[in-house]
């Protein structure tokens, strides 16, 4: 079971240093842009100062919001990935702070075109979708999919598994009341080893963790699983 965490952009570098540090010992790393369409560091700037500390065996995932470049940025954007071998997950991504939506791609074109220069690459899949729905997406040549709204194991039943990633919200006693205003399910963290192993036990081969606001989670998580 590959474990993939969630590393959100700090604007310090001493922070990041020490979030590089704390995260160190999981499989791989999943990079948001711009969340809530705020402005934040670029996704591909903490990957190469990840890739650099941790080395290439790490997987890294970019995100990049569709909402706000054209196909110019998108082709571009997967010559850096080919160049620091990292993955990219496209998203529409919530209306930008400043300025005006591009919205000139779908995710489906995004891959398609990220592909095409030899990235592997995904897109979001919500699971509170119809299933009908959800095969739709899944029906498309996306290496992988960030599987949102993810709140047990039946969510997935019948689905390609091997292409999903469950998105496991983590609550913690930190950020109980961050939490309640993100409109996903969550997990307690004394829940996540024994789900992680029971997702291993029907078929995912990765998940992604995330602990809003709470770094110590992770310390405390690595030392389990």
């Amino acid at each position: 079971m590959e474990v993939l965490v969630e590393v959100h952009p700090k604007q310090k570098m001493e922070k990041v240093e020490k979030m590089i540090e704390i995260i160190s010992p999981f499989d791989g790393y999943d990079i948001p842009d711009a969340a809530l369409g705020e402005p934040s560091v670029l996704p591909s700037a903490l990957g190469v100062k990840i890739r650099e500390r941790l080395g290439e065996s790490k997987r890294i995932i970019v995100n990049q919001r569709l909402a706000d470049v054209n196909e110019l940025f998108v082709r571009s954007l997967a010559i850096t990935a080919k160049l620091f071998s990292f993955d990219v997950a496209f998203t529409k991504g919530d209306k930008p702070r400043f300025g005006k939506e591009v919205t000139h791609l779908t995710s489906e074109k995004a891959v398609e075109i990220a592909k095409g220069y030899g990235v592997r690459s995904g897109a979001m899949v919500s699971l509170r979708k119809t299933k009908e729905e959800i095969f739709r997406r899944l029906d498309t040549q996306a290496d992988f999919f960030l599987a949102l709204h993810f709140n047990s194991l039946s969510s997935l039943e019948g689905l390609e598994k091997e292409r999903i990633i469950p998105y496991i919200i983590v609550k913690t006693d930190k950020n109980t009341e961050l939490i309640k205003g993100i409109s996903q399910p969550s997990f307690e963290e004394r829940e996540v080893p024994l789900l992680i192993q029971d997702l291993d036990v029907i078929g995912v081969r990765s998940v992604l963790l995330s602990a809003p606001a709470d770094l110590d989670f992770f310390r405390k998580i690595a030392k389990i699983l």
